[in-house]
């Protein structure tokens, strides 16, 4: 697939609503994940891998962590003089106004669509942990002649995540129509909101639902043809909190793992040279998924610790996911808990959560 055919559209804000906890004072697409990871290296990833070099980063608000993350792409391959990658911040004009939702943050970025000279575009919210094969969908969409491909998957539909939509596909792949009701084990066809578009049709669709003030595209399927494009691999759209613990913990799992960060398609991030992670001699860990550069003195199990985490003598950490250079002091206890990055849990303190409510210690709060 030549760079040059296809672009792509990442909007970095998608959803920051839904996780108020970790995006207080970022984007959604600078949230943590997975040790090493933020939320934006999986949709670069997977556009980088299928050769899309032109990607445009839409960005509202809170995008200071954004920028010191992606820089100027070089990690990615996205640091060339054509091409590459584009920061789109938000702007206002008498025809553009700052946009508040995907459709007029789509409309937004029309300036972008008609510099890249591309003949489709991708757009892909930024809240998506997946490994899609993007070159597969584009082959999909080119074998179909279609004017709008959609990737969708099969599970039980995000109950607020807006454009994760049931849908009704035929056995020619053809999306039909929307489906609002799930099948008897609560499981549906449901749309990750990952599109490709023909430049002329993302042009008239993006027009026609911004003025119909339409946000997911609902009245396109009579007029063009539209396909689906099933991912089958392991798929998490950040709908809450809690979908982030669980999306986290599932890290756990081996399987997870390789099918997320497979070899063939692999998931890029910012790179940081640090020692080893280093284990006291009375240290205990099991079945963890451990960053470099921590340092555990005490017990952890089943829990994500990212870079730079000290866990000292006599602490405890189950079930837990601890960010970037967060200290557990001596004999503190952590289970069921999400810290944000520098968070200090001092030496004794108790803190648990439950199933249905994690607890939260904030970016550099001392417990």
């Amino acid at each position: 697939m030549r760079s040059t055919k296809v672009a792509g559209i990442v909007f970095t804000n998608a959803h920051d609503e839904l996780m108020k906890e970790l995006t207080a004072s970022r984007s959604m697409a600078s949230v943590p994940f997975g040790g090493r990871y933020r939320l934006i290296d999986f949709p670069l990833s997977n556009l980088v891998n299928a050769g899309v070099t032109d990607i445009g980063l839409v960005i509202r608000e809170n995008y200071r962590s954004l920028i010191d993350h992606v820089g100027s792409g070089v990690y990615w391959d996205l640091d060339r003089k054509n091409g590459g990658l584009h920061l789109m911040p938000p702007y206002n004009t008498s025809a553009t106004k700052r946009y508040g939702n995907y459709i007029e943050a789509l409309y937004g970025a029309m300036d972008f669509v008609n510099r890249c000279n591309a003949e489709y575009i991708i757009t892909y919210n930024s809240d998506i942990v997946a490994n899609v094969d993007i070159s597969n969908l584009v082959k999909t969409h080119l074998d179909k002649k279609a004017d709008i491909t959609l990737v969708y998957t099969h599970g039980t539909r995000p109950s607020t995540y807006d454009e994760a939509i049931g849908l009704s596909v035929d056995s020619d792949g053809r999306v039909k129509g929307y489906a609002d009701t799930s099948e008897s084990d609560g499981e549906t066809d449901y749309s990750m909101s990952i599109f490709i578009f023909s430049n002329k049709v993302l042009k008239e669709c993006a027009k026609q639902a911004y003025y119909d003030n339409n946000f997911n595209f609902r009245g396109v399927i009579q007029k063009y043809k539209v396909y689906g494009y099933r991912h089958d691999g392991f798929t998490a759209l950040m709908d809450s909190e809690m979908d982030y613990y669980e999306a986290s913990m599932k890290l756990l799992d081996a399987k997870v793992r390789e099918d997320l960060f497979c070899k063939e398609r692999p998931i890029l991030t910012k790179t940081r040279d640090d020692m080893p992670t280093r284990y006291g001699t009375h240290s205990k860990v099991e079945n963890c998924f451990i960053a470099d550069g921590c340092v555990i003195e005490g017990t952890v199990k089943n829990s994500v610790l990212f870079r730079g985490v000290k866990v000292k003598k006599g602490a405890v950490v189950e079930n837990s996911i601890l960010m970037q250079e967060t200290e557990v002091e001596p004999n503190a206890h952590l289970d069921k808990v999400v810290t944000d990055k520098n968070a200090v849990i001092s030496e004794g303190i108790v803190s648990k959560g439950t199933d249905k409510n994690i607890f939260f210690i904030r970016k550099n709060q001392i417990l």
